[in-house]
């Protein structure tokens, strides 16, 4: 059985599940049409309700975000990436990468911010990471500059909800130590 190494908590193997655990599994590979089951699920699969809990808030973010799927990848890979959250980063550089943002794009977020443009993705951005990184120092200014840039409040909202579902995942990721799963890992060396 493999184990996380700093917690020594089990990792829960698809050939080991059971009950719950192989119903989440399935529904997992099903859902985000993956033939693996993703080293994140193994690790929370300890507790078949933290597996089925993170699955059902997951599931339910991507079906019912509004935002444009690669606007939500780029918010997740920046926080993640600038967090240096190892297996959150390298998932969402997958994701934006699949999507067609390119290296360029993606290296511009974490180390150019200043000069993303267009200026509305941008703003977004800058907003997202200020609130998954320095939540108190929000101020209204913050809000009007999106609001400038067209930003509806809907979608405000939507970028707080995907900020914060970063700062959780990049947490538990980067306390378990969970490694990145070979098949991305592959798919990313293929991208580069």
């Amino acid at each position: 059985m493999k184990v996380l190494a700093t917690s020594n908590l089990p990792m829960i193997e698809e050939e080991d599940a059971t009950d719950e655990v192989a119903r989440v599994y399935a529904e997992i590979k099903r859902e985000m049409q993956i033939p693996y089951v993703p080293n994140w699920s193994k690790a929370l699969a300890v507790s078949p309700a933290a597996l089925a809990t993170h699955w059902d808030f997951q599931s339910s973010f991507y079906q019912r975000i509004t935002l444009p799927r690669t606007l939500t990848a780029m918010i997740l890979y920046t926080i993640a990436e600038t967090g240096n959250c190892e297996y959150c980063s390298a998932l969402n550089e997958m994701y934006c990468r699949t999507m067609g943002i390119d290296g360029e794009m993606l290296s511009a977020l974490v180390k150019d911010l200043g000069n993303v443009s267009p200026e509305r993705i941008r703003a977004i951005i800058e907003f997202a990471l200020r609130a998954a990184r320095h939540a108190q120092d929000g101020e209204a200014g913050d809000f009007e500059r999106l609001r400038e840039q067209g930003v509806t409040d809907e979608e405000i909202m939507e970028i707080l909800l995907v900020a914060a579902m970063s700062r959780y995942t990049n947490t538990l990721s980067d306390v378990l130590r969970i490694d990145v799963d070979p098949a991305v890992a592959d798919t990313l060396d293929s991208l580069r």
